[in-house]
Formats: structure tokens, C-alpha cells, sequence
């Protein structure tokens, strides 16, 4: 039976679930939140681009104008707001399934106020590599033999903002989970974000994983392409997700492709409502990851002179 999909938050990322969730083979209904100006008419241009696919479009700009009954619900907002658009939906709207954007929150409030808000729902969180195929074929060939060593660096790729997603490929790719952070080789001063009214470090930080490995995250200022190198076994894969190619130091070569959020998302929606299941790290994992990176970043924001109320990041 077709299910009835809510997006909150129609900015850029919210606008790709909305293609991709029309693009769903499951889906009767689209309910898609938003209060800035201008999002609308994104939105209706997406539907105009791409087809609604069957699917009824309904744009809201209060969440009280949302369904009582909800099988999914994407948050795409920024992390400022994000639990509690989360709780108001919850409180609204019985929501059988989440899927949350990252950076999930600013604090561990926020983490603990996304947990209690959708205790009686499945909830995953979208850190997508784990969705892209590409990247489960070289899991298949990296995990199993011993630690793992990780570098990521690039230039002015949103450090504070994105490492979440290393940190949970690795976790994935490793079995193991992160557990000590060393913040001292950050630059003291934070940046400023790409997006408004948010902040951005750079430098290089390291993360301690359960039995051994370690990620390594690097950020210069100027814009330079990201490239993973992957230590294992005493081999050395260097990965271009740019270029889509994977190359191991014996000469072993893994052609493929980066997906899109829009073409990544149809699948996600098709497997959340038929199966009731998907390829997504639940919240709860997602959570004890967040916590690891929250709380490194913030000693590190209150030594910069901030507040400990809540680091400017999304």
C-alpha cells in the first residue's frame, strides 16, 4: 500500500529527497515542510522538472498542517532546529519511520531531546556512503583484515559539518566504534561556515576507534578535492570519490560511481516502507558517534572562547 512521506526542510538537500522520494515507487502522498521564502517555488519547480510520479504534492509552511498519520518522515533542516522540528512532528503526527540528517545536533541535549521524541518509531540516519554500491564492494575487500588506518583530507570540505560521515565509514567498514577524539592540532580560531550563520574549524583532528583503527581528518583552506587513503592488511587503497576510481598499492583497481542524494533516496524510501528496513546506521548507533564527535568539538569551541550551550555547526 503507498505510503505518505513528510520532508522537513526544502533547502537544497531537502529539495534532492523530494526528487528522490517522487522518483519512489511507494509513495501516494508527499507532505513537504518549509518557512523560508522562495522554498516553494523550489519545490515546485523540482515537481515540474521531474514529475511527481503518481504522488500528490502538499506544501506547508506550519507543521500542525501535516498529516496525524505519517509512514516516514526525511528531516532535512539545519542541526539548530532539528530536534525540535522533531519533537513537534512527533507530538503532531504518529511517524512510523524517520530518517534524520546530519549533523544531527548541537549539543547532547539535542541528541538526547531526538531520542526521547521518537522512542516509538524505527529511526535511521543518513550518513549515505552506506547506501552507495561502490563503497560495499571495497568494504568487502578492506574489512576483515586487522586495523584499520584512515586519512581523509581535502580543502575546505565542512571538517565540523562532515566528519561524521568518515567517522561512520569507518564504522562500518571496520566493526568497531570510536571512542577517543584528539582535537589539538585544530586550528584555535573556528571559520566561517559555507552556510550562514554557522562555523567551520580547520586543521587536522584524529578519532581512536574500539580495537585499533584511526581516522585521521585533515582540512587546508583552499578548495582541493577529497582523497581517503586506507591503510590495511600492509596494503594502501587510495580512493578518489571524485573520479570514482579506488586504487590498491598492489595495483588492484575498483571502478565506481557516487551517487547523488536523489538517486540514492527512491531506494531508501523504497526500503523503509516496503521492508521496514535500510542500509542506514539506526539512531542509536548514530547517536554514540555524534556523542564522540559533540563533545571533542565543544571542549574544543569553549578553549576558542565559545559558549558551552551548543556548537555553531549543521
Amino acid at each position: 500500500m503507498p505510503g505518505v512521506v513528510a520532508i522537513c526542510g526544502a533547502g537544497n538537500l531537502g529539495r534532492r529527497h523530494l526528487e528522490g522520494t517522487l522518483n519512489s515507487g511507494q509513495v501516494d502522498a508527499v507532505h513537504v515542510y518549509d518557512t523560508i521564502e522562495g522554498a516553494f517555488a523550489a519545490c515546485e519547480q523540482v515537481v515540474g522538472d521531474f514529475g511527481a510520479g503518481g504522488a500528490e504534492v502538499f506544501l506547508h509552511r506550519s507543521l500542525g498542517d501535516l498529516p496525524t498519520r505519517l509512514d516516514l518522515v526525511i528531516v532535512a533542516t539545519t542541526a539548530d532546529v532539528r530536534p525540535r522540528i522533531v519533537a513537534q512532528v512527533a507530538t503532531h503526527s504518529q511517524v512510523r519511520h524517520w530518517i534524520l540528517e546530519k549533523v544531527l545536533a548541537q549539543d547532547e541535549a539535542g541528541l538526547e531531546k531526538l531520542v526521547e521524541a521518537t522512542s516509538n518509531s524505527l529511526v535511521w540516519v543518513n550518513t549515505s556512503r552506506r547506501m552507495i554500491e561502490w563503497h560495499r564492494r571495497l568494504r568487502d575487500l578492506i574489512r576483515g583484515n586487522g586495523s584499520i588506518s584512515m586519512l581523509v583530507s581535502g580543502g575546505d570540505w565542512g571538517l565540523a559539518s562532515n566528519a561524521v560521515h568518515f567517522m561512520d565509514l569507518l564504522t562500518w567498514w571496520s566493526d568497531e566504534v570510536p571512542q577517543r577524539t584528539d582535537t589539538s592540532n585544530l586550528e584555535s580560531a573556528w571559520g566561517t561556515s559555507k552556510r550562514e550563520g554557522f562555523r567551520e574549524v580547520f586543521g587536522s583532528m584524529s578519532i581512536t576507534y574500539s580495537a585499533g583503527s584511526r581516522l585521521t581528518l585533515v582540512a587546508s583552506h583552499e578548495p582541493e578535492p577529497i582523497v581517503i587513503e586506507v591503510e590495511v592488511g600492509g596494503l594502501t587503497w587510495v580512493i578518489d570519490e571524485s573520479e570514482g576510481v579506488a586504487r590498491r598499492s598492489d595495483g588492484i583497481e575498483q571502478f565506481g560511481y557516487f551517487e547523488l542524494q536523489s538517486e540514492m533516496t527512491p531506494r531508501l524510501v523504497d526500503s523503509v516502507l516496503v521492508s521496514g528496513n535500510c542500509a542506514l546506521p539506526t539512531l542509536e548507533e548514530s547517536v554514540e558517534t555524534h556523542l564522540v564527535l559533540l563533545r571533542a568539538l565543544t571542549d574544543h569551541w569553549v578553549l576558542s572562547g565559545g559558549r558551552r550551550n551548543g556548537i555553531p555547526i549543521t
